[in-house]
Formats: C-alpha cells, structure tokens, sequence
C-alpha cells in the first residue's frame, strides 16, 4: 500500500533532491529498445517513467487513469513518451503483456526479461526525492532533471492533475487535437479526464453542424446519449453526468454531418 504522501512534501522534496537523471537502455515486453537519453532526452523529449508492479494495488488504479493522460500528451508521437519499468524481479514479459491489456495500456512498458528491476533502483535509493512505495511517477525534463512523485494523498485525480502540472513545467507542449476527421471541429477536448462525477465536452465548431454525441464502452457498446441536435458554429461546452457509470474506460463518439470520432475518457 503506499504511504500518504502530501504534496506539500513532494515539492518540498522535488527543492531538496532534484539531479540529472542517470541513463538507461531498456527493452520494452514487445522487443523495442529505448534508451533514455539517446531516444527521448537528446531529442527534446519529456519522459515520464511509471515505477510499478504487477501485482501492486495501487499500480492497477493508476494505469488506466494514465491512459488518457498519454493519450492527451500525443501518445509518444508529441514531445512527451511515458514509460513503465516493473520492480519486480518475477514480473516477465507475459506477466507484463497481460497487465498492459487488462487495463487497455499503450505506452512502452519494461518487464524483468527487459532491464526493469535494475533501471528502477536509481529511484528507490532517495537520491531523488523520498521514495515511499509503487506506484511511483518520475518526469524529467530534456535537460535531465526530476520532478519525483507527485503524489498527493492517495487522491489519484489529484496526483493526475499534479502530474500535468509537472510536465508542463519541463516545457513540453500538448499536440493540437488528433480529432482531425471532423471537418466542422478546430478544437475537441473533455474536462476533466479522468472524471468523477461532472465533465465537459469542448468543441470549437466551424459551422452549424447536426450533431449527435454518445457514450460507448470498450465493448463497442452505446450506454447513452448525451447530445442529439444542432450545434452553432462557435465554442459549445455540452456538459456529461457520469454519475451513472461505473469506473472504468469509456469513449465519447461525436458524429456531425455524416462524420464522426471517438476519443477515451476514464471514469474514476
């Protein structure tokens, strides 16, 4: 179980402790080399490292609220690659694999047979920040920098909106939206993502469009519709309740004028 950690403390401790961080080369479960400097760092990158185990409880709340926030940052193809490095010496590549479909992962994740457990213990010495258990965020900055574990009091959409916070602070920048196929959208976002209970659908609209907006579950299933109308051109917030769902990864599907797209959102 991991330790209460405040974020009073995590800043304190990201003043107290911050350094360069020490290079790696890893080889993720799907036989991908990535070393930190050579392919992330040297080329302007932000990495976000996951310090995790499979059979960690925390561990497995926290992937799948990572999901969207990878998403969010371009999903390794923008200026931010998050990766996952297992600490647990039994954590193979099959153990590793089922762990990343169980929860819907799609970030580099490292396993034992991969260097994991060794790339992980520069962390867990307290060279970098007050180390106090899995799961544990590392970002650094091109530079090499850390910001270690923005943890904040076991509230994970608290520790979700901290981590952000922390990557922007390396400079990195989000991609412009990847809702490219609707021609009458400049701009798609949903606030906040993970939600809890209230969230927001953002879209810029070029052109009043008729418009249909509905909630599906990984199964390919529609469980609601939030919106059916005609919307303005202009900004148009449609507001989601998710009271009604249970935890878990879902996708908002918006269709305008005979085109549509679907983006992942989590509930928490």
């Amino acid at each position: 179980m991991k330790k209460i950690y405040t974020l009073f403390l995590s800043l304190i401790t990201f003043g107290l402790f911050a350094q360069t961080a020490p290079d790696f080369t890893v080889t993720d479960t799907h036989g991908v080399e990535h070393s930190l400097y050579e392919d992330y760092l040297n080329q302007g990158k932000t990495v976000v490292l996951d310090l995790f185990f499979v059979n960690c409880g925390p561990c497995n709340t926290l992937a799948p609220l990572l999901e969207p926030v990878y998403q969010e940052w371009g999903a390794g193809e923008g200026s931010v690659q998050f990766i996952s490095l297992t600490s647990e010496p039994n954590d193979t590549d099959p153990i590793v694999i089922g762990f990343e479909e169980q929860h819907g992962t799609t970030w580099p994740a490292v396993s034992a047979d991969g260097g994991g457990p060794e790339a992980v213990q520069a962390y867990t010495d307290h060279q970098f920040g007050q180390f106090v258990g899995y799961p544990t965020l590392v970002i650094i900055a091109p530079d090499g920098t850390v910001q270690f574990d923005p943890w904040v009091n076991n509230n994970y959409e608290g520790t979700i909106e901290l981590l952000n916070e922390w990557i922007e602070n390396t400079g990195a920048s989000r991609p412009i939206s990847n809702i490219v196929d609707l021609d009458n959208v400049s701009s798609f976002s949903i606030n906040p993502n993970p939600v809890a209970s209230i969230a927001n659908l953002n879209l810029v609209v070029d052109k009043q469009s008729q418009t249909n907006v509905a909630v599906f579950n990984t199964l390919g299933q529609q469980i609601k519709t939030i919106y059916s109308g005609t919307l303005n051109a202009g900004i148009q917030k449609i507001s989601m309740n998710s009271a009604d769902l249970t935890p878990g990864t879902y996708f908002i599907k918006v269709s305008m004028d005979g085109e549509s797209k679907m983006q992942q959102f989590v509930k928490i």
